[in-house]
């Protein structure tokens, strides 16, 4: 049995069958209200059923929109902003735990993303930046704007926690509302949560420590941030791992590691054309940086393929998990087929339709089969 990935770990309370997750991937397979369909629950089954210790939800909405995506000819995500989620979500978080895996909801808020279409009015952000490529303006969030929307997270934390769920993830990476607030290109404040590193992440911090409030310390509550914008003036390097370490001691157990933002450096989120071992790990560099300066688990993302990557990431104390997407698009029984002795590479080639078809179709690999 390959070791150390299939060790058992301890994520916060939480106890892993092993140390390999499923990083959150848009599915697309909500309903228009963002219900989780049986098909979810069949691709989700299928994965605990494979190996894979834990799985993390795509990102599921803190709060409703005004028009649904429909309207917009594009998938709806998920959704947790009311009651009415808990039990259909209950269904599949014991479907998941009958083949031996654990389930993370993962939530978040899209920031200056959100389409105003579906909004009603302008996307909300802490700085009035505009997006390059859809020329839209946020407006500068008031303080009670970051006051309601701290509660929302709050509350969708405790729905999560009352749905059986084993742990939230907080969508902080990839130029959500947590990344906006973090970064200098996107936060231009002058009050207390702009200018020092300290206030610029003390949105998230104070979203971790309301969670923490309602669910308890027995909850494992994980986040998901970027370390490199990749923009000029955005976050990076040091300072964004002197921020995650704050971050993480207001309460949380564990930090994924990845990078980049949809609006403005998609291509560096999930690397095109990864074929060699030297390639994979792309966010290597920031996990280490972060295990010299947390107690909170580190997850690494990005580009991972090959089980000896993985093993030397493990074995070096670089991350204590690892987490891949695509390669489980590709093969759903990677982790099975690992375990069991084969340790071929993933076959996933990066050819990334599946990140370019995300908001249209519901999830699938075109490798052998592309997109007309």
């Amino acid at each position: 049995m390959p070791e150390p990935l299939f060790q058992p770990a301890a994520l916060g309370g939480l106890e892993l069958p092993n140390r390999l997750v499923r990083a959150a991937t848009f599915e697309g397979m909500a309903t228009d209200q963002g219900f989780p369909t049986a098909r979810l629950r069949e691709l989700y089954c299928r994965l605990a059923g494979s190996g894979v210790g834990l799985i993390i939800t795509s990102g599921a909405t803190i709060g409703a929109w005004a028009k649904r995506p429909s309207t917009l000819g594009v998938l709806s995500p998920l959704a947790i902003h009311h009651d009415r989620f808990i039990e259909p979500w209950a269904e599949i978080v014991d479907a998941v735990h009958a083949q031996g895996a654990k389930l993370a909801l993962q939530i978040g808020h899209n920031g200056r993303m959100e389409p105003p279409e579906l909004r009603g009015s302008a996307p909300m952000a802490p700085s009035a930046v505009p997006l390059e490529a859809t020329g839209v303006t946020p407006r500068e969030m008031t303080q009670d704007d970051i006051a309601e929307v701290v509660e929302l997270f709050g509350r969708a934390c405790g729905r999560a926690q009352a749905a059986g769920f084993d742990a939230v993830e907080f969508h902080g990476a990839h130029g959500n509302l947590i990344t906006n607030f973090m970064s200098p290109f996107t936060n231009r404040r002058s009050d207390g949560y702009g200018g020092s590193a300290a206030n610029r992440a003390r949105f998230a911090v104070e979203v971790v420590r309301r969670c923490r409030e309602l669910v308890g310390p027995g909850f494992t509550l994980l986040m998901k941030l970027s370390f490199d914008d990749f923009t000029e003036h955005g976050l990076r390097g040091q300072e964004a791992v002197d921020m995650a370490a704050l971050i993480a001691a207001a309460g949380l157990d564990g930090i994924e590691v990845s990078g980049g933002t949809l609006s403005e450096s998609g291509e560096r989120i999930a690397v095109r054309g990864v074929r060699a071992p030297s390639q994979e790990a792309y966010f290597r560099e920031y996990a280490r940086a972060l295990k010299q300066r947390t107690d909170a688990s580190v997850i690494l993302v990005g580009g991972l393929r090959s089980l000896g990557v993985i093993q030397e990431v493990l074995a070096q104390g670089e991350a204590d998990l690892v987490a891949m997407s695509r390669p489980f698009i590709r093969e759903p029984e990677l982790a099975r087929r690992w375990e069991s002795g084969d340790t071929r590479e993933a076959s996933c080639r990066s050819c990334n339709q599946c990140f370019e078809n995300w908001m249209f179709r519901p999830l699938r690999c075109y490798l052998d089969h592309p997109q007309p």
